[in-house]
């Protein structure tokens, strides 16, 4: 059923959208704000609803003009919230992360301390685009609407993106001829200090690998996954390592924000009297190096073998770096006194949780997150622990997205 509704927005959820009521179900609508009063064309399904604001009525106070003129120009889907204000988007990201975990996790918490970041605007490192070709057969790197996906408009800027990347896009097109030969492609550009990365995922072959290599000044690796293959190295113009290799996976998106987060956990972890910390899914060591300073005993595990290998290089006894999946290797780590875990976006495997929930020791999770709704999924799965802290940091500022340190104590029994 689809009609006409006058609707206020109550909040923002997890995925960005506006969130009203309406007929006894939840409305989820786009690019509005908590206060806003809209007239709004509904599409009703079973258990919510879905809409699309037709006008205004009433603005929220928390509105903004957005900088980039693809936001509403081309209906960029890149961003979410470009048309919330600073303090209107902290705001949203605390109620996300504290309504996820009552929602999903069963946990009652309060609003989390928020991080802001310190750069709102230009901070990606990195940018992926859909390559396509337009009507005269030249390939373009571009976005996606948030309202079709099967729209790809040419980006012409990326507000939230580091203006290097961009150059070094703009080099890239500038050598597109010499792509594979496919109907479409995506890449990625990865900035690592002046330099830069690219990968480049589709085709079935590329004969011209060298060639375009040869005209890229500003790159020092390419890397290639054709269509159903992994990746693999194409080109280093310093010869292959595992350093080079684990960068095309592990560099940061937004160094800054990432760095307080990294200085955070470890101040958290050097708090507490430990010796044997498990840092898992360490990627290329860097935590575990800083612990193992501080005189931790540190077990890296990371699946990933290029990473593992940089953080055995960067490790010695009693430290040391495992290359293997988490939940198979965890039971075997304990006696340990402190547990970190910075799993991807799927969250923790199901035995890890049970392991932890089960295992006498350790006595502190630290848990870093990059998706509220699996990091609440996983708490849930761990009644044995109490929530002591939980801290939001800013590092995608203009989008949805958020990461959240949960800190957890294994509870006394009496």
């Amino acid at each position: 059923m689809t009609g006409t509704a006058t609707l206020d927005i109550e909040s923002i959820a997890a995925g960005g959208d506006g969130v009203a009521r309406h007929d006894g179900l939840v409305v989820f609508l786009p690019r509005t704000a908590p206060g806003d009063r809209v007239v709004a064309r509904v599409e009703h399904g079973r258990r919510f609803a879905r809409g699309r604001v037709e006008s205004i009525v009433r603005a929220s106070p928390g509105r903004v003009e957005p900088r980039c003129a693809h936001y509403d120009g081309t209906r960029c889907g890149g961003c979410q919230l470009q048309h919330l204000g600073p303090e209107a988007q902290r705001d949203a990201k605390r109620a996300i992360v504290r309504d996820t975990m009552r929602r999903i996790g069963r946990r009652s918490v309060d609003l989390p301390t928020f991080h802001p970041a310190a750069s709102p605007w230009r901070y990606r490192r990195r940018l992926t685009l859909a390559l396509r070709r337009d009507p005269q057969g030249f390939w373009f790197g571009g976005m996606r609407a948030w309202d079709d996906a099967a729209t790809v408009f040419p980006l012409e800027d990326c507000w939230i993106t580091d203006e290097r990347v961009l150059v070094h896009w703009r080099e890239i097109l500038g050598a597109a001829e010499l792509f594979p030969d496919a109907p479409e492609l995506r890449g990625t550009v990865r900035l690592s200090g002046e330099r830069a990365a690219f990968v480049l995922e589709g085709g079935t072959a590329w004969p011209h690998v060298r060639a375009f290599a040869d005209r890229l000044a500003s790159f020092d690796r390419i890397w290639w996954a054709a269509d159903g293959g992994r990746r693999r190295r194409m080109w280093s113009a310093g010869g292959a390592s595992p350093e080079s290799a684990a960068a095309a996976s592990f560099s940061q998106v937004n160094p800054v924000v990432a760095a307080d987060l990294f200085a955070f956990v470890e101040a958290r972890v050097v708090e507490c009297p430990a010796g044997h910390v498990i840092d898992a899914y360490s990627g290329t060591g860097d935590l575990a190096v800083a612990l193992h300073a501080r005189g931790f005993r540190v077990s890296a595990v990371e699946l990933d073998g290029d990473a593992t290998a940089v953080a055995a290089s960067r490790l010695s006894r009693p430290s040391r770096a495992i290359a293997a999946r988490v939940e198979d290797v965890i039971g075997e780590l304990f006696p340990a006194d402190i547990v970190i875990v910075n799993p991807p976006r799927a969250g923790l495997d199901a035995r890890v949780t049970r392991t932890l929930d089960a295992a006498p020791s350790p006595q502190l999770l630290v848990y870093v997150s990059c998706d509220p709704a699996t990091l609440a999924r996983d708490v849930g799965r761990l009644p044995s622990w109490t929530i002591m802290s939980m801290d939001a940091f800013d590092m995608f500022p203009q989008t949805a997205h958020v990461e959240t340190v949960a800190i957890l104590r294994r509870e006394t029994v009496q």
